[in-house]
C-alpha cells in the first residue's frame, strides 16, 4: 500500500494544511528572531580614525541572544525541509495503526529541532571565542576580509564531495530511511526526527556556518541558505544544482580572496 495516498487512516487534508501552516509560522517567527536580534546586537560603529576598543566579554543575556540568533537561523532553514517527511511520518503512523499518531508526529518535529539546538550551541561557542579574542568587528563579522572568502571556498568544495551528495539523496528521498526498522513507540519517533535532521544538516552545515564569517546582518549568506538549500532538496536535478551552487560559491570566494 502506498503511504502517500490518502486512506482511511491518513490525516485529512485539513489536518495536513494545519500542520504545514504551523511549521511555516514557526519558520517565519525564527527568521523574525534572527532579524531583530541581528539588528540589536551589533555595537555602534567605530570611526575609522579611532582604534577599536577592546571587546567587552559577553554577559549572560548577550550569550542567550547569540544562541537565539543561531537557533532561529537553524530552525528557519531546517523546518521548511521537514514539511514533507513530517507528513510522511504522520501518514505512516496512522497506516500502521500506532496509538497517539499526533503525539508521534509532534515528537518527530521535536527531534528535528534537537540537532538545530546543538548546532546553535556549537556556533554560539565559536562566536563567543572569536568575540573574546577581538576577531569580530562591529557587525559581528570576522575582521579579516579573507575569512569570508575562505569560508565560501570551503563551502563550494564541499558541494562536490560524496558525503554532501549522500546526505542530499537521503533528504530528497526520505521515505526508505524513515520506514527502515519502523517501530511504533514514542522514543523511535523522536529518534527518527533526530536522525533525519542530522543527515539533512550534514548536507548544508558549511552553508549554515557562513554567517559566522560574514556576520549575521550580512544578507548574502541568508539568501544563499534560503535559495540553495531548498532548491537542492525539492527541485528535479538537485545534485546538479548543488554542484552549480558550489561553482558559484568557489567563484565568489576566490574573488574575495584575490580582489
Amino acid at each position: 500500500m502506498n503511504l502517500i495516498e490518502t486512506g482511511s487512516h491518513a490525516p485529512t487534508e485539513r489536518q495536513v494544511r494545519l500542520g504545514l501552516a504551523w511549521l511555516t509560522l514557526v519558520a517565519i517567527l525564527c527568521w523574525l528572531v534572527l532579524l531583530v536580534g541581528a539588528l540589536s546586537t551589533g555595537p555602534a560603529a567605530v570611526p575609522p580614525a579611532q582604534k577599536p576598543p577592546e571587546p567587552a566579554p559577553y554577559g549572560a543575556g548577550q550569550l542567550a541572544l547569540v544562541f537565539a540568533l543561531w537557533a532561529g537561523m537553524a530552525a528557519a532553514v531546517m523546518l521548511p525541509l521537514a514539511v514533507r517527511p513530517t507528513v510522511l511520518v504522520a501518514r505512516a503512523a496512522r497506516w500502521h495503526g500506532a496509538p497517539l499518531p499526533r503525539l508521534r508526529t509532534a515528537l518527530f518535529v521535536l527531534g528535528h529541532l534537537i540537532p538545530c539546538a546543538l548546532f546553535a550551541l556549537l556556533a554560539s561557542l565559536m562566536q563567543w571565542t572569536l568575540h573574546d579574542a577581538g576577531m569580530l568587528d562591529e557587525s559581528m563579522a570576522v575582521r579579516y576580509p579573507a575569512a569570508l572568502g575562505l569560508a565560501l571556498v570551503a563551502a563550494g568544495i564541499y558541494q562536490w564531495l560524496p558525503p554532501k551528495h549522500d546526505c542530499l539523496e537521503h533528504c530528497r528521498t526520505p521515505l526508505p530511511a524513515l520506514l527502515a526498522d519502523w517501530r511504533d513507540d514514542t522514543w523511535s519517533a523522536l529518534c527518527r526526527g533526530i536522525g533525519h535532521s542530522r543527515t539533512c544538516m550534514g548536507s548544508i552545515w558549511l552553508l549554515m556556518l557562513l554567517p559566522l564569517a560574514s556576520g549575521p546582518v550580512h544578507p548574502a549568506p541568508a539568501a544563499v541558505l534560503l535559495v540553495l538549500a531548498p532548491a537542492e532538496i525539492k527541485l528535479r536535478g538537485g545534485h546538479w544544482i548543488a554542484c552549480l551552487g558550489g561553482l558559484a560559491l568557489l567563484a565568489w570566494g576566490t574573488r574575495l580572496l584575490f580582489p
